[in-house]
Parts: C-alpha cells; structure tokens; sequence
C-alpha cells in the first residue's frame, strides 16, 4: 500500500477542505473518514457564513472570518462545477432586528463600526426591514443589515468538497476511525485504526481535523485543548407567503432552508451529550416566534443537537505542532467552521507545502496555549 503524503483525520468541512487543496496541490492525500457521528458538527450546522452578524470589535480572527466568507463566495461557483454537487448558497445577506431602544442603540454601534472598517453594514427602518422579511414582528423598532453575509448547506457543501478532493486524487477510508498517532524521535510515523490497531497506516504528516473528538485521540504530544460545546436546533414549517430570508432576533436566528425554518442555536457546556432538551427548544421556538409571529403556533418538525468543538479562547487551532514538525492542527473552530472551512482548507495547505502566507495567523497558532508551560518545563 502506498505510504500518503499526508494523512488526514476528520471528514467534516475542515477536513475535507484540507484534503481537497492538499490533493490539488500534487500531494497523496488519505482521509480517515468515520461515518456517521451522532453530532458531528457539519451535520448539525445551519451553515452560516455570517462574520458580521455577531462580530465583535475585540475579535482577534475576524479579518479571517470575512476573509472566510469571501472565499467560500468565490469557491461556490468552481466547487459545483467540479463536484457536480449544489451547495444551497444564499448571498443576499443576513438581517438582525432589535425590540428595544438599548438593542437598537447597540446595533447601530454596530453597523457604525463595521462601516468605519470598509464592512458594508446599514442600518434599516423598520418598514425597510419589511421590504425583505414582510412577516417579522410589528414590535421592531428597526435592523442591521450585513448584506455581504448569507448561508450555505453544510451537508451539500461537505460532500462537494470531498468529490473535489476524490476527484483531485485523494483516497477516502470509509467507517474507519483513527484511536492512536504514532510518533517516534518527536516525528509522526502513522495513525492506528479500529480496523488497523496493529499494523497501523503510514504517513508522512498529519492532520488533525477530527471536531470535539481531536483531544481524545490518543498518542498527541500533549493535551489538545478543544471540548465539545451542545448547540441545540430546530425546523418548523416556514411561514406561507414569506420570502427567504436569515433574520437575527435576541438569541436565536431563523433561517430558510428547503421549505423550513431552521432555528438556532444554544450554546451549552455539557460534554458528549447530544440530548436535546424541552426547555431549550421551547426557547428556541418562542424566541424565533417573537421574530415571525406565524411561527408562534407553527408544528416542530424537528430537533435535534451538534458539538462545536471550542477552545479556551474561542479561536482554532490552525498551524503545525510546536514540536512534532510533521503533525498539523486544524480544529476548534467552535461557531466558525463553516465560514473557516474553505479558507482553513488552504491555510493548512500553505502551511504544509511553505507557501508564503499573507495573513496574521498567530490568533489561531496552537502554541499560544503552550509557551508557558514549554518556557517553565
């Protein structure tokens, strides 16, 4: 068997995106891919590529997030020519409405800040917000709107990245998962399987791109800090006679997809569970029903919960391992993993080949979260 360039572990967005540059680029690629994970965050993803919605001034990585967003925009087009695969984009922008004068005021703030940065960002009457979403509440006192922002569908756009990556020469080990790396003189030799426990899979690099799984993985050079974070969601119906539309409202966001509403989304640290419960689904509904009240009395369709695998800072790891020069991060992307997920694809491939990178990568180098222990070891 024909020992891999690299070896990549993880088949989610992040992964497959990693796979997907890695092969294009002439590399031997292999990707461990589990199968079905009871959620797996790409699976469970609403798939917004919303950086502006919830930015934060203080935000470290969000240059890349709207770098994130473009590129995806870009890739759309090129990734369904070569998949043959529709992805569900939407680019006609992300609304966020405010109920009181302090929200109002904040998201002003907002839209002021974004605009002074050159982030195209307005600030909508409460009849401008109507001419996009006719059904949303008389109770708004007005929105922003981010009109770069929009969504796609994870599920599609995962497996258009994977056929790219097939497609481009990359091997696919289907229902098999990765339990240990092999590292000997501070190199990574190869992975051990649940189908290989013995003889193991050769390599010459890996990457780690296994979600809220990455940490348990045994055989790392040091703990990995990333752990799982619950978002719960839901769909109902979506309202008859509303257009499309992504609408923001206090905690949740409610989004058109194929005929639903898809509501989201909790944030909950409670380990591996992927329980969904009544009191935060009732949430959910209600908080979305106050956005569009035809969806106070509209049927649960579904529900149900992924794990966003999350730092202690909330910010990926993306980059090589301090030690191990052929072991290779590209996880913890908490809420940003579908608008990281192109773009990380082709960080990791720079980062793997040399290529000369254009961006301040250090908010999401892996070693920030082990110089003090190194420098006191």
């Amino acid at each position: 068997m024909t020992t891999p360039d690299v070896l990549i572990i993880g088949s989610g967005i992040i992964g497959s995106a990693c796979a997907r540059t890695l092969a294009a680029d002439g590399l031997s690629v292999t990707v461990v891919d589990p199968g079905p994970v009871r959620g797996a965050a790409t699976g469970a993803s609403a798939g917004m590529l919303a950086p502006l919605v919830e930015a934060s001034e203080d935000d470290p990585v969000l240059a890349l997030k709207i770098r994130g967003r473009d590129h995806c925009s870009d890739l759309v087009p090129q990734l369904e020519e070569e998949s043959g695969i529709a992805v569900g984009f939407w680019s006609a922008g992300v609304l966020h409405v405010a109920f009181s004068e302090d929200e109002a005021t904040e998201l002003r703030h907002r839209v002021t800040w974004q605009r002074q940065q050159g982030f195209a960002a307005e600030w909508l009457s409460p009849d401008e917000v109507r001419e996009i979403a006719p059904g949303v509440s008389d109770d708004i006192i007005g929105g922003s709107m981010a009109p770069e922002d929009g969504a796609l569908d994870p599920v599609a756009f995962r497996q258009a990245l994977l056929a790219s990556a097939v497609a481009a020469g990359a091997r696919i080990r289907q229902r098999e998962r990765v339990t240990h790396i092999d590292i000997r003189d501070g190199v990574v030799t190869g992975v051990r399987t649940n189908r290989a426990a013995k003889r193991g899979i050769r390599c010459g690099a890996v990457v780690v791109a296994a979600g809220c799984w990455s940490g348990r993985l045994h055989g790392l050079p040091r703990p990995l800090p990333v752990e799982p974070v619950r978002g719960q969601m839901a769909s109902a119906p979506w309202p008859a006679g509303e257009p499309p539309s992504i609408v923001y409202g206090g905690d949740v966001y409610t989004l058109y997809r194929h005929d639903k509403a898809i509501l989201g989304s909790t944030m909950e640290h409670v380990g591996f569970s992927t329980a969904t419960t009544k009191f935060a689904i009732d949430g959910l509904l209600d908080s979305a029903g106050r956005v569009f009240p035809a969806l106070r009395k509209a049927p649960l369709t579904m529900k149900w919960a992924g794990l966003r695998p999350v730092t202690p800072d909330g910010n990926p790891l993306v980059g090589r391992d301090p030690d191990v020069p052929n072991l290779y991060y590209a996880t913890g992307h908490g809420r940003a993993g579908i608008v990281l997920g192109s773009l990380t694809g082709e960080l990791v491939r720079d980062i793997v080949i040399g290529n000369e990178i254009e961006y301040d990568l250090s908010p999401m180098d892996p070693q920030r979260f082990w110089q003090s222990s190194r420098s006191t070891s």
